[in-house]
């Protein structure tokens, strides 16, 4: 849930901070008051785009701090979760700040975020229904969604799912055959040629620069010649070099350890040198010996060293690349050289996928009718306890070509009048109908939906008397199993409240601000009241107020 959320020069607001119940949270107050700049500013911390505009002083940042005790365990072992989360600790601290020169910082748990991050973790935390945002419910894309949540499918979408994507690669196989079909000859002679090309050569690096290597030493032939000829000079000259001078070396050094045994391991050191100083004259010796190549050997080294330049120019830049290209040519031509055979195959398997995915969508779709007669039943007798009495409501199936998702199409129908054909939501439902069909829809969907936390903002639009008491109702229900906030202009409503806040605006110091206050006791009363009579109270209206709230605990 929402435990508490801190705001800092943002809009009307100099500094507030909320701390929310677990359960129902009202925000009331007169219209300008400043109830929305709440809304936008919890909208903001979790994702939205923060306006620099918004900042009510450029002097200084705007800071929007949310504080949330995560209990749910599915919510988290969720990847988002877990990657600002650590242990046993289930509070989640989002931080959000922003300077009127366009800069900011996003923190969680004192970890920096970027806003994909933020988005991606408040989509799991906060639901938000305001004036806009029934708009999901007019979308005819997120009508199977919502019904899906309700399926239980029982690993048959899993499957459908495997099968699915295996259909998906024959069609696309299929596809190509039937591409390449069109210019067979032609890409018959490219492919042949292209294979050819890279079958004539390993395409390994390590091969490639072992010929790169050869061809330097055979383009510097003369130049390494002229080395090894100096370095064998200074080594083994039979007058001066240093493997004369090393045996020249053996006589004074006897007669040194006859006089010094001590120095008799001096010997053993100057043999060793000795047979290394040979080793090294052998290898320069079999080195210059590697340096005489033949006319033929030379010749080929350069063509296969042109050869790998070619391949690299054609289908480079690298090596792996051009394996790449060669698996998938030499796939081209394989199937070009047996289209009659791959064409019939492929059909084949495609008939089968279809037959298989045929079975499963069927159950699908009858997972699916169970679910949408359950919420028929539930929304139409939500909706007729909220005040539209004659209401008839069904989800309507359409079979479509095989997708992600089955082969159906779903769309919600509606008829809120008596005597009225049923039509889609979005040809006949108002704003008002809108939001009572919404909460609806949420007590339908609240034991799977995991989002913690729904906010309202005015869902009461059209709504009153004693509707407003059944939402009331409604929305305290709902509050049971979920954190429900919510603004509104309704004392019915209102009453139900276990955490009710007002929010008020003021003038200081010649400007605007917006305060929050927790109503209790006779300033909740008050309130109700006024908000029943207007700002002048009544003992009537006083009364009234204590009745409502008294009724509505």
């Amino acid at each position: 849930m929402l435990t508490q959320l801190t705001i800092r020069n943002f809009g009307l607001i100099d500094e507030i901070s909320i701390e929310f119940e677990k359960s129902f949270n009202i925000l009331t107050g007169e219209t300008g008051a400043g109830k929305s700049i709440l809304i936008d500013a919890l909208r903001s911390v979790l994702g939205e785009r923060l306006d620099t505009s918004s900042i009510r002083n450029p002097q200084n940042p705007c800071v929007i701090e949310a504080v949330f005790d995560i209990t749910d365990k599915k919510l988290r072992g969720l990847e988002i979760i877990k990657e600002f989360s650590s242990g046993d600790d289930h509070t989640i601290i989002i931080q959000r700040t922003q300077s009127a020169s366009g800069t900011g910082k996003i923190k969680i748990n004192g970890l920096s975020a970027t806003v994909s991050q933020l988005k991606s973790l408040g989509n799991h935390l906060i639901d938000f229904h305001g004036p806009h945002d029934h708009q999901m419910l007019l979308s005819e894309d997120q009508h199977l969604v919502m019904l899906d949540q309700l399926v239980n499918f029982k690993g048959t979408k899993e499957e459908y799912t495997g099968i699915f994507s295996a259909y998906e690669q024959t069609r696309h196989d299929l596809k190509s055959l039937n591409d390449l079909a069109q210019t067979r000859q032609r890409d018959l002679d490219l492919l042949t040629h292209q294979v050819k090309e890279l079958e004539a050569l390993p395409l390994s690096e390590e091969k490639c620069n072992e010929l790169l290597q050869e061809e330097t030493k055979l383009n510097n032939a003369q130049k390494l010649h002229e080395h090894i000829q100096t370095l064998l000079g200074l080594l083994d000259d039979e007058e001066d070099g240093a493997n004369v001078l090393l045996r020249k070396s053996f006589s004074p050094l006897r007669s040194l350890t006859q006089i010094d045994e001590k120095s008799s391991s001096l010997l053993d050191q100057l043999s060793l040198i000795q047979d290394q100083t040979s080793e090294l004259i052998s290898q320069l010796n079999d080195y210059a010996s590697s340096l005489n190549f033949d006319e033929q050997t030379a010749q080929s080294i350069h063509d296969q060293c042109d050869a790998y330049a070619d391949i690299r120019r054609k289908y480079g830049p690298t090596l792996e690349d051009a394996q790449k290209f060669y698996t998938e040519a030499k796939t081209k031509l394989d199937l070009i050289k047996n289209f009659e055979g791959n064409d019939l195959k492929l059909r084949d398997t495609l008939k089968s996928q279809e037959k298989e995915l045929t079975q499963i969508a069927q159950k699908i779709t009858k997972s699916r009718q169970k679910a949408a007669e359950d919420l028929k039943i539930t929304i139409e007798k939500e909706l007729k306890e909220l005040g539209i009495l004659h209401v008839k409501f069904e989800a309507r199936f359409e079979k479509v070509p095989f997708n992600a998702d089955g082969h159906d199409k779903i769309v919600f129908f509606i008829s809120p009048n008596a005597g009225e054909d049923l039509k889609p939501l979005a040809q006949i439902v108002s704003s008002g109908e809108a939001a009572r069909l919404m909460l609806a829809l949420k007590k339908a969907l609240i034991r799977v939906d995991p989002i913690p936390v729904l906010i309202f903002d005015e869902i009461d639009a059209q709504i009153g008397g004693r509707l407003g008491t059944i939402t009331g109702k409604k929305l305290k229900e709902l509050a049971s199993h979920r954190q429900v906030i919510l603004i509104t202009h309704l004392p019915q409503i209102a009453s139900f409240a276990d955490r009710h806040f007002k929010v008020s605006k003021s003038v200081k110091t010649g400007r605007a601000t917006t305060a929050v206050t927790l109503l209790e006791g006779k300033n909740r009363v008050e309130e109700i009241a006024q908000m029943m009579s207007g700002t002048n109270t009544t003992k009537i209206s006083l009364t009234h107020a204590q009745d409502m709230l008294a009724q509505a605990k």
